[in-house]
Parts: structure tokens; C-alpha cells; sequence
């Protein structure tokens, strides 16, 4: 059949009964639970990342011999240590793989295998620096590589094998991300100050082994449909409104995402606090989003999973030009801490809504092609994003900087996240125009 043919069965699709195969609990049990032990450490350390961003900016972690001291007011450099660690250099190559992932069978299990090596040599690697450069390849790359294959395999097969709860699932996910995120920002700042940053990624890494070694022999392969796409997807389709809408909003999540978890401790020296009481911003940041994600994941749904994006992404916009732009510049602690908790409550809907959303649109047949598209994007997002923010951001010495010195950031994820919400607007007016209006989509 040709892409062409699958392209108009796809628009049937969301109406057809393309049988999958049946879902055991035990099923539900291992696949969630693999998920969910492998967001709490992978999603849980990138979300803590900007602990070490501070830590990498201080005299300490030259008197570590980590960094080098001309390295430490170089942001755009060590927040691409977080950038790829987060694992978007795999995403972006998903549209060539996902097509494939329903023919990974078992294999699956031996795949999350490597992406734990990864981790775990990454992190043990990383205690052994003596340069950002030497980070960056260790606990940027090599992490990345490995956080790129456990989350950009296990997240999109998860909605599978919850067909009517498969918002409730992501959020139980995303929700022990948000603790893991939270514990280890506690966890992090605490050891660096107390046993020095080449200490800290030893035990790390030694904690990631034992988790994701867990993890791993429980994860599943994609559920199996009757029919299944393999074709990687056209030119024609980006031309497609509904689709380039899409498109434009899984660019703009992951360039906007990260901004203020990656520089919100350094951020809040420059507006006064000290290191430690700084890096439990980033914890209460996590820490909201635990009882948030459940809920945002039974919320969407209850009223569908497009309009939980857009009111995510209506206040995330709304608390960057309200709290967060007169933070920065009035010095005031208080709107950033404000923007801070509204920022936790909503960063995870993202990832718990999306993947829902791309399948009630796409349908199971082409689920695996066009969402690899959309995951590639946002891969590169994910990799430049902070970098991006960071090179903004003035480059003055740490105990110089101050509140307006990142206000060119700020307007930049707010004007980004301003278009965002205009795309899912016009993705919701198109697609009750192609299948009709209802208020729960």
C-alpha cells in the first residue's frame, strides 16, 4: 500500500477498529512501573540539572579540579552538559526509528540495557573531570545518549497499554519524575556541599544502576495492532495545517521547558538567596508537580487532552510575563517563587498529554511514523533550548549577576510560549473542523 493510501485511511482511523491485542493487568503493572522507575532517575536528574549549573559556576567546583577556573562563567557551555543530557540527541533521529519500534519484540528490554550502561559509565566517568569539556562528553553526552533510549523508547508505548486511561498513566509516570526531581535537588545540593561534586556523580551513579537495572527486564513492547505503519512520513504531511501547528508547538515545548528549572538556582543568587536555600526553589519547583501530574493526567481525561495543553500552556505563558519578568526586574523573590510553583504545576502536562493527544490524532496506524517526526523536533529542541537561553543570558561573573541580566531569556520563553498557545488553538479549531466539535478533545 502506499503512503498516499495510508495517509487518507489515516483520517478514518480515529473511528475504524484497528484491533489491538488484548492487555493483560500484569501487563499494565511492569509497564508502568518500568516507566516510572526510569522517570524518576533519568527525568529526575535532568529536572535537578541546574543544581550542578550553579555548582559548575562557583570557585568550589574549581577547587574540586572539576572545572577549570576560565570555564566557570561560561553558561552556554555547561548548561549544554544538561541539554544533552536530557537525552535529546536520540530523539532527534526518531522519525527515522519510531516507524520501527512495534518490531523491536523483546529486544526492547536489551535496548533499555544499554541506555542504564550509559548512564550509569556517564556519571562515573563525569567524577573523574577535569574540564567542562570533559562533562560535557561524560554527563552530557554519554548520560544523553542513554536517558535518549530508555525515554524515547518506554514514554510513547505507555498510552498503549492504557487505552482509557492513558492520561492517568502518563501522569503516575511524570509524577515520580517530579519526585525524583525533587529528591535529588535536595539530595544533590546537600552532598556537593558536604562531599564535593566528584563524590556526588560517583553515588549517582551507583543509585542509577540499581534503579534502571530494575527497570529494564520490566519494560514492553509496543502493543500489536492489526495495522501498522513502518513508512516514514512525507514532505506532504508538514504541509498539512494541523500538522505544521504541531509541529511548531513540539519545537517550542522543549526550547522553553527547561529555562527556568536549568537557571532558576542561578537566577535566585542573582536576585540574593545563597546556594543551598537556592536549589530548594528547584525542589519546590518538582515537588508541586507531584500531586499536579496525577491530576493534570485524570483531568485530561475527563476534558481531553488538547484542552489540558492548552490551559497548561496558558499559564505557564501568563506566569512568565506576570511573575517572572517584574522578578527580575524589581529583585523580587517572592514573584519567583510564585512563578516558580506555577511553573511546577504545569511542566509535566506536556509530557503526560502529548503523546495522548498525537495518537487520538494520528491514529494507531500512523502513531509510530508522525509522532517520530514530532519527537525529532523536539529532540532538537531539547539540545539547543538551554544552550540558546543560556548564551542570553549576560555573561558576567557569577557574584555580579542580577535579576535584569537575564531578562532577555524571559521574554524569549514568553514570546515563544505566546505562539504556542496560538498553534494548539488553531490545532483545536482544525480538528473540530475535521471531526467534528466536541467539548471533551
Amino acid at each position: 500500500m502506499s503512503y498516499q493510501d495510508l495517509e487518507k485511511r489515516d483520517c478514518k482511523n480515529l473511528k475504524s477498529n484497528n484491533v489491538g491485542a488484548r492487555v493483560t493487568r500484569s501487563q499494565q503493572v511492569k509497564i508502568l512501573l518500568s516507566n516510572s522507575l526510569a522517570a524518576f532517575t533519568v527525568v529526575g536528574l535532568t529536572q535537578a540539572f541546574g543544581v550542578f549549573q550553579a555548582e559548575y559556576a562557583r570557585i568550589q567546583a574549581v577547587q574540586d579540579g572539576i572545572v577549570r577556573a576560565e570555564e566557570m562563567d561560561d553558561r552556554a557551555l555547561i548548561s549544554a552538559i544538561g541539554s544533552l543530557g536530557n537525552g535529546g540527541i536520540v530523539a532527534v533521529f526518531a522519525v527515522l526509528y519510531y516507524p520501527h519500534l512495534p518490531q523491536l519484540g523483546i529486544h526492547v528490554r536489551y535496548l533499555c540495557s544499554f541506555g542504564t550502561a550509559c548512564i550509569v559509565l556517564g556519571l562515573a566517568a563525569a567524577a573523574a573531570s577535569h574540564s567542562v569539556w570533559h562533562l560535557f562528553v561524560t554527563q552530557g553526552l554519554l548520560v544523553g545518549i542513554g536517558a535518549g533510549v530508555l525515554l524515547y523508547v518506554l514514554a510513547p508505548i505507555l498510552p498503549e497499554y492504557f487505552p482509557d486511561r492513558s492520561g492517568l498513566a502518563q501522569g503516575t509516570m511524570y509524577t515520580a519524575a517530579a519526585v525524583g526531581g525533587m529528591s535529588f535537588s535536595f539530595t544533590i545540593a546537600a552532598l556537593l556541599e558536604r562531599i564535593g561534586a566528584r563524590w556526588t556523580l560517583g553515588i549517582l551513579a551507583a543509585f542509577s544502576l540499581v534503579t534502571l537495572s530494575i527497570a529494564s527486564p520490566l519494560a514492553l513492547p509496543p502493543r500489536k495492532f492489526e495495522k501498522r505503519s513502518t513508512s516514514i512520513i512525507g514532505l506532504k504531511t508538514f504541509r498539512e495545517p494541523l500538522f505544521a501547528c504541531l509541529f511548531l508547538v513540539n519545537l517550542i515545548h522543549p526550547l522553553t521547558l527547561a529555562v527556568p528549572m536549568t537557571y532558576g538556582p542561578l537566577f535566585a543568587e542573582s536576585l540574593g538567596l545563597g546556594f543551598e536555600h537556592a536549589s530548594y526553589l528547584l525542589a519546590i519547583n518538582s515537588g508541586v508537580g507531584i500531586p499536579a501530574r496525577l491530576g493534570a493526567g485524570a483531568l485530561a481525561d475527563k476534558i481531553g487532552h488538547q484542552n489540558t495543553l492548552i490551559i497548561a500552556t496558558a499559564v505557564y505563558a501568563l506566569a512568565t510575563w506576570a511573575l517572572w519578568l517584574p522578578s527580575a526586574q524589581t529583585n523580587n523573590v517572592g514573584l519567583f517563587i510564585g512563578m516558580s510553583t506555577c511553573h511546577g504545576l504545569i511542566n509535566g502536562v506536556f509530557n503526560i498529554v502529548m503523546n495522548s493527544a498525537q495518537k487520538q490524532l494520528f491514529g494507531d496506524e500512523m502513531y509510530y511514523p508522525k509522532n517520530g517526526a514530532m519527537t525529532s523536533i523536539r529532540g532538537v529542541g531539547y539540545v539547543v533550548g538551554v544552550p540558546l537561553a543560556g548564551a542570553m543570558v549576560n555573561r558576567v561573573t557569577g557574584a555580579d549577576l542580577r535579576g535584569t541580566d537575564f531578562t532577555k531569556v524571559i521574554v524569549y520563553v514568553g514570546s515563544l510560549l505566546t505562539l504556542s498557545l496560538l498553534c494548539l488553538l488553531n490545532v483545536r479549531r482544525l480538528d473540530a473542523k475535521q471531526n467534528g466539535w466536541k467539548w471533551a478533545r
